[in-house]
């Protein structure tokens, strides 16, 4: 047998496999505009109380997209159905995956409800439709809240809660509808930056004020040269003057120039708190001994 002959099952094998994989990527579509079709024609028949064809409907969406909020949808429709296990089995089944649905309280709520009537011998007043379709009913529903008997005579009667009519959507989420847009993040160093440039904006001021002490002292230092050189009499008012704006020229200086660095170190930190939306400090006390002196460092890290 040649090498080709012997490379001929492979490749046949590999174009039948190749085939099988372009036939299920081109059914996904179709499968999800089947199941979407269902869902649509489900919910009409929820709303119109045909809960059997309500079940019929999205046990064909399920089949063709396992989305669990058709599981929902089936446990809602066979509630109003009255068969009670089934719901039952849904609910559950939908916790099992979506443990952390919204409306998680409510549903197991549900669960207990119906296992109560489940107890109380009416688990299956319903046949399933997924097994054989029960007949037309001849005689007119009694209203809501009424006791029913249920089939058998010898089981003790059951007392069904009033209908509930659910929302268009089951209270389930709509698995066709469109994702829900994230929360906008927060920007925790916000507050921060703003605090830095509101520090640093006054440490500007400062820094003008010292700017306006600093020519008043020159002033007055000019005025006292200018009478020495003009043989005119000392005025110690003048010289008290410029001592005292050289004095707040420092000042001014000093609270200006720690307002910036403050501002700065502020406006720092919070684009820190902004990168890491995480804020670690740490203080750490170091000794410092040496043949002349003795003290310590102090370090504070962020």
């Amino acid at each position: 047998m040649s090498a080709s002959l012997r490379r001929l099952p492979l490749v046949i094998l590999s174009a039948v496999l190749l085939t099988a994989a372009t036939a299920r990527a081109q059914d996904k579509p179709d499968n999800k505009a089947a199941a979407k079709e269902h869902y649509n024609r489900g919910t009409s028949f929820y709303d119109l109380g045909k809960y059997d064809e309500a079940i019929k409907e999205f046990e064909a969406a399920y089949e063709l997209k396992n989305d669990p909020a058709f599981l929902y949808n089936l446990a809602q429709s066979y509630r109003q159905a009255g068969n009670h296990e089934r719901a039952v089995h849904f609910y559950k089944t939908y916790l099992r995956y979506v443990p952390n649905a919204k409306n998680r309280a409510d549903i197991e709520d549900k669960i207990k409800a119906e296992e109560q009537l489940v107890a109380k011998g009416g688990g299956g007043t319903t046949t399933p439709p997924a097994t054989t379709t029960p007949p037309p009913s001849t005689t007119t529903p009694p209203p809501p809240g009424t006791t029913t008997p249920p089939p058998g005579g010898d089981q003790p009667t059951v007392t069904l809660p009033p209908p509930v009519t659910p929302p268009p959507s089951l209270g389930a989420p709509n698995p066709y509808a469109p994702p829900t847009p994230p929360a906008p993040a927060t920007d925790s160093g916000r507050k921060f930056r703003i605090a830095g440039l509101a520090t640093a904006g006054a440490g500007a001021v400062m820094m003008v004020v010292g700017i306006v002490e600093w020519r008043r002292a020159v002033s007055a230092s000019n005025e006292i040269e200018d009478a020495a050189r003009n043989n005119q009499a000392f005025d110690p008012a003048v010289e008290d003057r410029g001592k005292s704006a050289e004095t707040m020229q420092w000042v001014f200086y000093g609270i200006g120039t720690l307002a910036l660095g403050a501002g700065a170190g502020l406006w720092f930190y919070g684009q820190h708190v902004t990168a890491t939306e995480t804020t670690t400090w740490r203080v750490s006390l170091a000794p410092t001994i040496s043949p002349n002196q003795s003290g310590a460092t102090l370090r504070i890290s962020f």
